[in-house]
């Protein structure tokens, strides 16, 4: 039963180290990447939908992302949303094909990604640490209603800890690997 929590712990951990994933790769290095913009919220109708649900999405050159959305009804929408994304760059409109060139990074542009990167990586030693603590407070109610001894407490405990140092570490090279590729 005790350790339904730290299966339970480790699945939230995982589900922060994806949202981790997904937003560094939102993080500009330098390049073109299709996930910079691919969730960004288009008002399309009414609704804010996901571009890659509108258009379909590629690299055309290194610092190139081309565009093309399916609805041309909906290229207007798409690029008002890119024109406001903050991306260095005016969207470049040729029919339903959308390009966008990104600006070379100047140092000040790469050292703010870094800051960003590390404000991600801070959010998610947060979130482990708010998974944490959830598990924690619900192990010591089993001890103080009698349903678990104390040494089973602790037991869990340092098993908590393991995983919060593991996933750390983890989120620690993924933040690195990024920093590395902003730099580069």
């Amino acid at each position: 039963m005790t350790d339904e929590f730290i299966k339970q712990l480790v699945e939230e951990f995982d589900g922060s180290l994806e949202h981790l994933r997904v937003e560094l790769v939102k993080i500009h290095t330098g390049r073109a990447s299709t996930g910079l913009i691919e969730d960004l919220k288009i008002d399309y109708y009414g609704s804010y939908t996901p571009l890659k649900a509108l258009a379909s999405i590629t690299i055309a050159a290194p610092r190139e992302i081309k565009i093309e959305v399916w609805d041309q009804n909906a290229v207007k929408s798409v690029s008002d949303a890119l024109a406001k994304a903050s991306l260095g760059s005016l969207p470049q409109i040729e029919d339903r094909v959308i390009r966008i060139n990104l600006p070379p990074m100047t140092s000040e542009t790469r050292e703010k990604m870094v800051k960003r990167v590390q404000e991600v990586l801070e959010e998610a030693k947060i979130s482990l640490r708010s998974h944490r603590e959830k598990i924690w407070n619900e192990i010591q109610k089993l001890e103080h209603e009698g349903n678990i001894r104390e040494d089973e407490k602790f037991r869990l405990k340092n098993k908590i800890q393991e995983n919060i140092d593991e996933y750390n570490k983890k989120i620690d090279e993924l933040g690195g690997k990024k920093e590395e590729e902003v730099r580069a």
